[in-house]
């Protein structure tokens, strides 16, 4: 049997993140994305339902 010690490719880091610190810049980025799913939602009030934009 091969007793070789098994090699770990990644390594992992703990780290302690103080949220009320970053929380304006996550409400900031989430702002953000909310915008970013409102600007690429299909309407539904489209002058031409049928018709597709290519």
């Amino acid at each position: 049997m091969n007793k070789k010690q098994k090699r770990f490719d990644k390594a992992y880091i703990w780290v302690n993140i103080d949220f009320d610190k970053v929380q304006h810049r996550i409400n900031a980025v989430t702002y953000q994305i909310e915008q970013v799913i409102k600007k690429y939602q299909p309407s539904n009030q489209s002058d031409n339902p049928g018709k597709r934009n290519n």
